[in-house]
C-alpha cells in the first residue's frame, strides 16, 4: 500500500529501490515510491477495511497522553487546586467518576505502551538466560518466550539493557517512578475490596492515587 499522509504512530514506512510491479493489480510503482505496511479485515462477504499498522507504543502512548489531556482539563474545571478552602470537591459525581475514569485509563496505556516498546526493542534472534527463582535452574528463552513469560520489572531491568548494551535502571529515580507507576496501574487491574469502601484521608486506597495532585498533574510534563 502507497500512502503519502503520514502519521507519527505509523509502524514501517518503506521506499522502493526500482520499479516494482505488484502481482496483485498489475499496477507498476516507481523507484523511490513509498510502500507501507498494512492490515485487512473482512468486514462483509464483499467489503474489506485496509488501515496502515499502527506502532503499538506509539499509539498507546498518544491515547493515554489524550486522555490524561481530557482529564486535566476536567480537573482544572472544578478548580481544586485553584481553590483555597481546606477541603474541595468537584462540581458534580458525574464530573468526578469521569476524571477518575481518564485517569484509569490514561495509567493502563501508558503501561502498555511501556511493555510494548521495551518487547519491540528485544531483537528477533536474542536469547535470554533465565535462572528461575523457585528451583534455582536456568533455562535460554528467545524473543517470543521472554515476551509471554517474563515480567516487565524483567525485561526492563535485565533483558533491554543486555540485549542492547546499556546500563540497568536498578537503583535510579526513574526505576523509583516507575516502580510507583506500576504499583498505580496494578491496583487498577486487580482491584482490592478496600478501593470500594468508604474511608478517610488517613486510609490509602486507589482513589487516593488516581486523585494525588504530583502524580495526576505531571504524569506529562509539558516541553518548554
Amino acid at each position: 500500500m502507497e500512502e503519502s499522509d503520514n502519521d507519527w504512530r505509523i509502524q514501517d514506512i518503506f521506499f522502493l529501490t526500482e520499479d516494482w510491479t505488484s502481482p496483485w493489480t498489475g499496477e507498476i510503482n516507481k523507484k523511490g515510491s513509498q510502500v507501507t505496511l498494512v492490515s485487512t479485515t473482512q468486514l462483509t462477504k464483499k467489503k474489506q477495511l485496509t488501515i496502515a499498522i499502527p506502532n503499538a507504543t506509539a499509539i498507546c502512548i498518544s491515547a493515554s497522553r489524550r486522555i490524561w489531556k481530557e482529564a486535566l482539563e476536567i480537573r482544572n474545571t472544578s478548580k481544586i487546586d485553584r481553590s483555597l478552602k481546606s477541603k474541595v470537591t468537584f462540581n458534580s459525581k458525574s464530573e468526578a467518576f469521569d476524571y477518575i475514569e481518564r485517569i484509569m485509563e490514561s495509567i493502563i496505556m501508558a503501561y502498555t505502551a511501556l511493555e510494548s516498546f521495551v518487547n519491540e526493542r528485544i531483537p528477533d534472534d536474542f536469547n535470554y538466560e533465565h535462572t528461575n527463582r523457585k528451583n534455582y535452574t536456568t533455562e535460554v528463552m528467545d524473543k517470543q518466550s521472554i515476551e509471554r513469560w517474563l515480567s516487565l520489572n524483567e525485561k526492563l531491568s535485565d533483558v533491554l539493557p543486555l540485549a542492547i548494551g546499556i546500563q540497568s535502571p536498578k537503583g535510579s529515580k526513574c526505576w523509583h517512578s516507575y516502580h510507583r507507576f506500576k504499583k498505580i496501574r496494578d491496583r487498577i487491574i486487580h482491584m482490592k475490596k478496600e478501593d470500594r469502601r468508604p474511608t478517610g484521608p488517613e486510609i490509602p486506597t486507589l482513589w487516593h492515587e488516581t486523585n494525588y495532585s504530583k502524580w495526576s498533574l505531571h504524569i506529562y510534563r509539558p516541553r518548554k
